[in-house]
């Protein structure tokens, strides 16, 4: 449990780490357009951490067997920590740090809308339709689901090549 807690923290730091890059390079705001893609890498940061936490966790003393389940356990216990931590961390961020953001996606959001939009309607329904997401509760709910999509995902393949039979 002393690992997935460590674990659990350093995923939380890590992609809250990020996020300031993320903040601080200008994907937030000038660089928008390439958030979806910058956002995305924290699934990488997310999957390689874990790998990190199986096999740290296989290597302990006293642990030569090593199923698929124990790691599918040690993976998934580590995102159940981890999501009320990340949580905590974008509320930090989206109000002390970054207060701006949801109005700055809506904005280029407005833009891009602009320029797809056929009728006037289709445009004030997208909008609106933008403008309810990007609030904070709304968002913190599609993260939190992705979240744990994510967490569940890699529990289910990472253990797979991390197993060990017999030391």
């Amino acid at each position: 449990m002393k690992t997935e807690f460590k674990y659990a923290a350093l995923l939380t730091v890590s992609l809250f780490l990020w996020l300031c890059f993320e903040f601080w390079i200008g994907f937030h705001d000038a660089f928008v357009d390439f958030l979806p893609l910058t956002s995305a890498l924290t699934i990488l940061i997310w999957g390689v951490l874990l790998f990190l936490e199986i096999k740290e966790k296989q290597n302990l003393p006293g642990n030569s067997v090593r199923t698929y389940g124990k790691g599918f356990r040690t993976a998934f216990l580590t995102t159940v920590l981890a999501v009320p931590m990340l949580l905590l961390t974008r509320w930090v961020f989206y109000d002390l740090i970054n207060p701006d953001f949801f109005n700055n996606i809506v904005i280029k959001g407005r833009e891009w809308i602009s320029v797809s939009a056929k009728t006037e309607d289709n445009f004030n329904n997208s909008v609106k339709m933008m403008e309810d997401f990007f609030k904070m509760k709304n968002y913190q709910t599609i993260v939190l689901v992705l979240n744990i999509a994510v967490g569940l995902l890699f529990s289910l393949i990472l253990p797979l090549f991390t197993r060990k039979k017999s030391a």
